[in-house]
């Protein structure tokens, strides 16, 4: 017997894509980073774009060099 999985929050619930032109040999970088993700690649990079954006907005738009 299947039993679908029960619905997310609305909340949490993705309802659109972003997509990212990236390189292959980025795209492997990425996919070996991940690898071990229990989440996957979209969780692991998700979090990561959501964490700049906050830092980004809260110090009002000014650009972080990257360390």
């Amino acid at each position: 017997m299947f039993m679908a999985r029960p619905l997310k929050n609305g909340r949490l619930r993705m309802d659109t894509d972003l997509r990212i032109p990236v390189t292959s040999e980025q795209k492997a970088m990425i996919l070996e980073a991940t690898s071990n993700e229990a989440e996957g690649m979209a969780a692991w990079a998700r979090g990561i774009l959501l964490e700049a954006a906050k830092r980004k907005t809260a110090k009002g738009n000014a650009r972080e060099p990257i360390k």
